[in-house]
Order: structure tokens, then C-alpha cells, then sequence
């Protein structure tokens, strides 16, 4: 296959309205930490906070990071009810507040642009909803939404006190306008405002628990933070919505979509995963486009080989599509690269 016959297999996907994935890939890209980083933050942090027990109980999460098992698999050694869950959340949030902060700032100074708002414009140009799910709390996919001019809906009314109502957010797409009949009469059609519907099963680091009520807001408060952390989704009893309604969506456009683009994102999400893989198994298009696959991935791809995906190579880039593997001399696994050189 010629490089033109990639670049049009490539293309394609972009004009089948696919439902988008987005995994912790690109966060890590725009300088937000990985698992990696954050099980390293969360092994010097956390032993200076607790005792007895507590040091007790962490020595073996410490222990197994340290042998080189990943975040997730070594917080499952949490116990039940472990005390150590709200410090986990706690330092998780603190961590990614502080380098999203300094992202975002980049972003509304005009240093730095998004890589994914510029990838925006060609997911929504034969389409007016585009869907797209992450397990990720920071908030980098809504700014990247808004300064493409695109509106989001995350489940919430009002801007800075945000009220969870997720039914009532929607009719804010809705415009109603008169025109006139043939007959001169006028009659009243409802059309769709071009969007973005963002699914976060796993929180968002602007959603709290204020007394019974889920609010969104951006300002620092007392209130219990909702994200599910690396391992701790065992952990959720107290609080299920909004994290059910947003798996539940999420699992309702996977079942649905006529075809995936997947960014950034390493198969690592049990509540996804189900839905997930047996829509690949239904051989609808699937484009994944990620730095490097992990072994998850590598094993899904090889079970799956009507999925194409794009990863680097050094600074070249490989693609492979039905099983066959082609090397382009350009970093195209990069976003911003892919909209540049396969896109425009």
C-alpha cells in the first residue's frame, strides 16, 4: 500500500462519525503526569502522612510499586475500606491540579495550543453531536472543546455552581425558530446546536459531593472530591452517581457507534472494557492512534486485526492496517502531526 493509499485509508475514519476514546495518552502528551509519575508522587507523599497501620498497609502497595508493578494492579492491595482511600484521592487531585493549571494557562495566554482542538473541526464537520468518553479527570478535552467553539455537555446546568441534571443540560442545544410555510403560515422547528457530550465515568476534577447533592465548580471548597483513582473502583459505595449515569452513556454510545477512534488510551478500564472489546469484535472501523501500545493493547490489535492503528517509531511512525505493518517517515502517531500531514 502507497503512502496516498494510507493516508486515504486513514481519512476515512473521520467521515463515519466515529465515537471518540480518549485514554490518559493525551493528558501525558500536553504535560499532564501518567501512572507512572503519579505512583511515584504517591509513594513519597503518602508514607509521610500516616502510621501504625496505615504505614503498615501502604508498605505493601509501596513494595509492589517498587518491584515495578503498575499503580492500578498495586492499589488492589488495598484493604476494604481502607483509610488511605481520601489521601489517595486527595494527592491524585493535587498532583493533576497543578500541572493542568499550568497547561491551561499556557493554553489561555496564547502559548500553547491543544493538539486536540485542532482535530476538532474535522469530527464535527458532517455531524452536529459528537461523543466522546475519557477516564480522565483533568479538563484539558473541555477547554480544547470550547476554544474550537464547540458547547460540551458534562452532565451539569449553571456555569460556576453547576447542578447535576443531566436531562435538563441538554435542551441547551435545542433552538427553536419560525419560518414560514408555502401557505404563509408559520409553523416552529426545533434544530440542534452543533456539540460535544463528555463522559467521564471515572470523575472529573471539578465534581464534589456538597451534603446530598453533586455539584461541578472550579473554585476550592470543603467538599468530598468524585474521582475514581487508579484501583479504588471498588471503593465507590456512598457516592454511585454520577459516575454510574457516566458509565452507563459511555457503555450506550460504545454499544451503538458505527466506528471508534481511539486516542491515547492502553485497554486498562474494566468498567469499559467489556463493551468495548465486543464492538471491536464486531469489525467496525477502528482507528487507534497512541504513542506506544501497551501489552493490553498489543494483545487486543493482534486478536483484532481489522483494527488500524498509528504508533511512533522513534521519529517515524508506524501504521498498521490489517495486520500489515507500513513505516512513515513522519511523527503522524503525534496529533497535531496527523492533522498536518494526513488531514489537510
Amino acid at each position: 500500500m502507497n503512502i496516498d493509499s494510507i493516508k486515504l485509508h486513514l481519512q476515512n475514519f473521520f467521515t463515519n462519525n466515529p465515537t471518540v476514546l480518549i485514554g490518559s495518552g493525551l493528558s501525558l502528551g500536553e504535560g499532564i503526569p501518567g501512572m507512572k509519575t503519579l505512583g511515584e508522587h504517591l509513594n513519597t507523599t503518602i508514607p509521610k502522612l500516616v502510621s501504625g497501620n496505615l504505614i503498615r498497609e501502604w508498605g505493601i502497595i509501596s513494595s509492589k510499586l517498587n518491584n515495578g508493578m503498575g499503580l492500578e494492579d498495586a492499589m488492589a492491595f488495598l484493604k476494604d475500606e481502607s483509610e488511605l482511600i481520601p489521601l489517595i484521592i486527595q494527592h491524585t487531585a493535587d498532583l493533576i491540579l497543578k500541572h493542568e493549571n499550568t497547561v491551561i494557562c499556557s493554553v489561555i495566554n496564547g502559548e500553547k495550543n491543544l493538539a486536540f482542538t485542532s482535530l476538532l473541526n474535522h469530527l464535527t464537520f458532517n455531524q452536529n453531536e459528537l461523543i466522546i468518553i475519557t477516564p480522565n479527570y483533568d479538563r484539558l478535552i473541555e477547554i480544547a472543546c470550547e476554544i474550537a467553539g464547540l458547547e460540551i455537555s458534562t452532565g451539569f446546568i449553571n456555569s460556576y455552581h453547576c447542578i447535576n441534571n443531566p436531562e435538563v443540560e441538554l435542551d441547551k442545544f435545542k433552538i427553536a425558530h419560525s419560518i414560514k410555510t408555502t401557505r404563509g403560515k408559520s409553523t416552529v422547528q426545533i434544530r440542534t446546536k452543533k456539540h460535544v457530550k463528555i463522559f467521564k465515568p471515572h470523575g472529573s476534577l471539578d465534581w464534589f459531593k456538597a451534603d446530598d447533592k453533586i455539584i461541578r465548580t472550579s473554585f476550592q471548597n470543603k467538599h468530598e472530591r468524585l474521582i475514581i483513582t487508579p484501583g479504588t473502583s471498588k471503593f465507590r459505595a456512598g457516592y454511585q452517581q454520577p459516575f454510574d449515569w457516566h458509565r452507563e452513556k459511555a457503555n450506550h454510545y460504545i454499544k451503538r457507534a458505527k466506528s471508534l477512534l481511539i486516542i491515547g488510551y492502553g485497554f486498562n478500564d474494566e468498567q469499559l472494557e467489556v463493551h468495548l472489546k465486543s464492538k471491536i469484535r464486531e469489525k467496525i472501523p477502528v482507528l487507534l492512534m497512541t504513542y506506544e501500545l501497551t501489552s493490553n493493547a498489543q494483545k487486543i490489535c493482534d486478536d483484532n486485526p481489522s483494527i488500524t492503528y498509528v504508533i511512533a517509531e522513534g521519529n517515524n511512525s508506524i501504521v498498521c492496517i490489517d495486520g500489515i505493518k507500513y513505516k512513515i517517515e513522519k511523527n503522524i502517531w503525534s496529533l497535531n502531526e496527523f492533522v498536518k500531514e494526513v488531514l489537510k
